[in-house]
């Protein structure tokens, strides 16, 4: 399990994983990062974390004069993204199984120090994996079309964000910048290109910058076939945003479109979908899930549950796979699917989502699995640790932030969980329905009854049950003579005991009381309840 207290940490320890990091390639080529990880993690282990600021970081680190400002000189800011991105890949590729992890989280220069195994109690099978059959991606070098060389940077630095951005989604391989930037400024036919560098997709992109304005194009390419899968244009105004919120921006969108696990990789062809399940390996399997939460159902869950109990044990140290499997034992009590009585489903989904972070820190479905698991239980504190841990693995990965939002919501925290919703939904250009179960939430908590009925009608088929007792909780406040003959017929179709299904969700959502009255009462009153 991962672990955030530093002091339980051997300083050597720190001391020889930061070893390990500078001498990567990520960081032996640059002085200027490599003095800069060396000053803060010092600084932390002499116990003056508090003294690393922007300012006394630019005299002491990049040797500027007693009169800089780093609010006009912005070189700390800029050295630090770029030293997250690189620890990001870091520990994405060579420091995958390193036992300590350097974390620098944003909005602060002070390192945090993390646990990820003890190198002396570990055993063979506990040794995280390369995820069987992973889809391989190589970033090319972006293009730099502003005409002006010293412009070369804006396009590299995109092309090291969206390498950042695509290596923390752990079912899709990313190349190392040092592999991909040897193509640079020469003409290449995607196929051979991706048979040299052993990868199924090109990420392939340019970088125009003139005035105050910015333009980035991004493409996937087949590497077996040459043929363009997806196309993305963004612009932007550089005088409304800083360089580093665009960056950020940007290569989160692109690295989500291509890769998260509703992303066009997925969907274009990554999984057989005409495969037989004996022929499925362990990642086939796992990306099958995805799809059944796309639109779930009782029959799309049994199978599902089954292909990823089959995965655990053709690979059982994919963490992917028991991350999924945790969400899936969840949905067993959350849309009453399948129900085994025992172990308890949140008893088998707790393990699952222990196994899957123990294999893997920083895969996101397991600390997403491990943080939803919690909650339901009712272990709060647990519950903010997995979901802070979650967010550092992945913040861009929109199934995560959307269930995170329903949990903030329910919590009382109306205002991030609105920030999460819009961004999970702004990040995926085709959400499943229930991504809007969160804004449903949102509305209904806020007396916004209008607002709550558009997302239920939103959701449609992507709820456990359908989306219709979410819309019966609107109509009273909202359309009190309404028809709801078809409506009542859809719900009790879908949901035959509708009573004890809703005390159920009430139990393991922690839906406040004051907020269940008001559902409740508003199902009473349309007839879905007695």
């Amino acid at each position: 399990m991962l672990a955030e207290v530093s002091s339980a940490i051997d300083p050597s320890a720190i001391q020889e994983q930061l070893k390990r990091v500078l001498v990567s390639p990520h960081f032996a080529d640059t002085t200027r990062l490599n003095r800069f990880l060396s000053h803060i993690v010092g600084e932390a282990l002499a116990g003056r974390s508090e003294t690393l600021k922007g300012y006394a970081i630019g005299i002491d680190v990049f040797d500027k004069p007693e009169d800089f400002d780093p609010t006009i000189d912005t070189i700390v800011r800029v050295q630090a993204n770029k030293m997250r991105s690189r620890l990001d890949l870091y520990y994405a590729q060579e420091g995958r199984e390193d036992p300590v992890r350097i974390h620098i989280p944003k909005g602060s220069y002070a390192p945090v120090f993390e646990i990820a195994f003890d190198p002396e109690r570990r055993t063979d099978a506990e040794t995280p994996p390369a995820a069987t059959g992973r889809v391989a991606v190589a970033v090319m070098p972006f293009d730099n079309l502003s005409g002006d060389p010293s412009q070369e940077y804006l396009a590299d630095g995109f092309t090291e964000e969206i390498i950042s951005a695509i290596a923390r989604f752990r079912e899709v391989s990313v190349l190392s910048r040092h592999v991909t930037f040897r193509f640079r400024g020469r003409g290449r036919d995607p196929r051979a290109v991706g048979s040299e560098l052993d990868v199924q997709y090109l990420v392939e992109g340019s970088v125009r910058h003139w005035d105050n304005k910015l333009r980035v194009t991004a493409q996937l390419i087949d590497a077996e076939t040459g043929q363009q899968v997806s196309a993305d244009t963004y612009d932007r105004d550089l005088s409304a945003d800083s360089l580093f919120e665009i960056q950020d921006d940007i290569a989160a969108r692109i690295a989500t479109e291509i890769a998260e696990p509703h992303g066009v990789i997925h969907r274009t062809g990554a999984v057989q979908r005409r495969a037989q399940t004996h022929t499925l390996d362990a990642y086939q399997c796992r990306l099958l899930a995805t799809e059944y939460w796309r639109e779930p159902t009782v029959k799309k869950h049994k199978k599902v549950r089954d292909l990823l109990e089959r995965a655990v044990e053709i690979d059982p140290e994919y963490a992917g796979a028991w991350g999924m499997l945790a969400i899936v034992y969840g949905d067993e009590l959350r849309g009453g699917f399948n129900f085994r009585k025992s172990p308890p489903p949140f008893d088998r989904a707790l393990e699952a989502a222990q196994r899957s972070v123990a294999l893997d820190p920083l895969n996101a479905t397991g600390q997403h699995a491990l943080f939803l698991t919690h909650f339901h239980r009712g272990e709060f504190e647990s519950f903010e640790e997995a979901a802070a841990k979650a967010l550092r693995a992945n913040p861009n990965y929109p199934d995560m932030l959307a269930d995170l939002a329903a949990c903030f919501a329910l919590r009382g925290d109306l205002e991030q969980a609105a920030r999460l919703s819009a961004r999970a939904i702004e990040l995926s250009p085709n959400p499943p329905g229930w991504y809007h179960a969160s804004t449903f939430l949102i509305c209904f908590m806020k007396d916004d009854y209008s607002g709550a009925r558009s997302a239920a009608r939103k959701v449609g088929g992507g709820m456990w049950n359908g989306s219709e007792v979410l819309e019966l909780m609107c109509i009273p406040y909202t359309e009190p003579d309404a028809d709801l003959d078809s409506t009542l017929l859809a719900l009790k179709t879908n949901i035959p005991d509708v009573d004890r299904f809703i005390q159920t969700l009430y139990a393991i959502w922690h839906v406040p009381s004051d907020i269940s009255q008001k559902m409740t009462e508003a199902l009473r009153a349309t007839g879905a309840l007695d």
